[in-house]
């Protein structure tokens, strides 16, 4: 896998390539040193939301440019839950990389279905065995309805993604602890966090204050 990344990072002014798993973050990459985990860690989870996004309207998203001040952003699945990406500098020749990016999926896909053991890192595999899977099956009534209208609120603060965004959330705040009631404040806190813009953040506490 790693050489394969190799044949895209060496093209001129590609920062760094990787695959980005949903679970268990960057598998395996080849980034230069002014790249931060933090940036492909936000950059890989929006990817996969976009994703999400175009299945949820039976539409297969074959690849993603996104050009920004310092970097464009090129990413393509790999499979449902990853994503290879590509971050190059503005002077780059983004046709290029995203030819040459096209053509290296393939091979990807078959080593990844060979086990992603394959490609993680040492301590990424080790902390993804800790994981807990995520029980969604015996939860009574009331607390589904709780769900939706959490949604239902963000969804008035973010629009169509909320759903997606939501199960991303629900998913790490039921691996925090028990799934009860109470601790639904810390999953609206977190809710607030993503939202980050404080008219919306306000307006969404309020209805939250009204539902719980």
């Amino acid at each position: 896998m790693r050489k394969l990344l190799k044949e895209i990072s060496v093209i001129p002014g590609v920062a760094g390539s990787c695959i980005f798993d949903k679970k268990e973050g960057p598998l395996c990459k080849e980034l230069h040193p002014k790249l931060s985990e933090d940036l492909l860690q936000t950059i890989g989870i929006h990817f996969l939301r976009l994703i999400q996004m175009g299945s949820m309207a039976d539409l297969d998203i074959q690849s993603s440019h996104f050009r920004f001040d310092k970097y464009t952003v090129i990413g393509i699945p790999v499979e449902s839950n990853a994503v290879l990406l590509t971050i190059c500098e503005s002077q780059a020749n983004c046709s290029l990389v995203a030819t040459t990016a096209a053509m290296l999926v393939a091979d990807m896909r078959e080593e990844l279905d060979r086990g992603v053991t394959a490609v993680a890192e040492p301590e990424k595999q080790s902390a993804a065995e800790k994981q807990p899977e995520v029980d969604t099956e015996g939860e009574d009534e009331e607390m589904l309805a709780l769900y939706q209208e959490i949604e239902t609120a963000l969804a008035g603060a973010i629009g169509p993604v909320a759903g997606v965004v939501m199960q991303d959330y629900l998913e790490k705040w039921k691996n925090d602890g028990p799934v009860i009631q109470f601790r639904l404040t810390e999953l609206t806190g977190m809710l607030e966090k993503e939202i980050g813009d404080s008219e919306l953040v306000k307006d969404f506490s309020k209805k939250i204050q009204a539902i719980l």
